[in-house]
């Protein structure tokens, strides 16, 4: 680990996309996964282009911007007011991009030293293949996300 960078829990069945997976699932996913870390200012996913990998953030909190201004979406529970959308840990990116191979429309800045795991993109959907458990919970958090941004994870 770089120095600078607290002591994170690596323990992958704490965050919601890999909390149903069995013990031996979660061991072999983590060999999947790269680590990375960001520093405050960085950019992770930059809108307008094609990303590069799909990201869990395991420590660290980033911004989500649109057009540069932090995202502030409105839940379609009526009378919710519009909060910023924070990632933080348990949260993820990336992959709507590289799945449609598509440029993305936001940006992800870290606000915050950040840990992450990464998967590069042209592996991501082999991956999501392998393990149908994590396939089906990306899916439903991504459905949250639709449904009430702030309860995405």
């Amino acid at each position: 680990m770089a120095a600078g960078h607290p002591q994170v829990d690596l323990d992958l069945a704490t965050l919601p996309l890999f909390c149903e997976l069995t013990s031996t699932e979660l061991d072999a996913v983590t060999q999947e996964f790269e680590e990375a870390h960001a520093q405050p200012g960085e950019r992770l996913l930059r809108e307008g282009f094609v990303g590069t990998g799909f990201y869990v953030v395991v420590a660290g909190e980033a911004d989500w911007l649109i057009g540069g201004h932090q995202v502030d979406r409105t839940a379609t529970i009526i009378g919710t007011p519009p909060k910023p959308v924070t990632l933080r840990r348990g949260s993820w990116f990336g992959e709507l991009t590289v799945l449609f191979d598509e440029p993305s429309i936001s940006d992800v800045v870290a606000l915050t030293p950040m840990h992450l795991l990464v998967i590069a993109g042209h592996e991501l959907e082999g991956f999501l293949r392998r393990y149908p458990k994590v396939m089906f919970a990306l899916l439903k958090g991504n459905a949250r996300r639709l449904r009430d941004p702030e309860r995405w994870r």
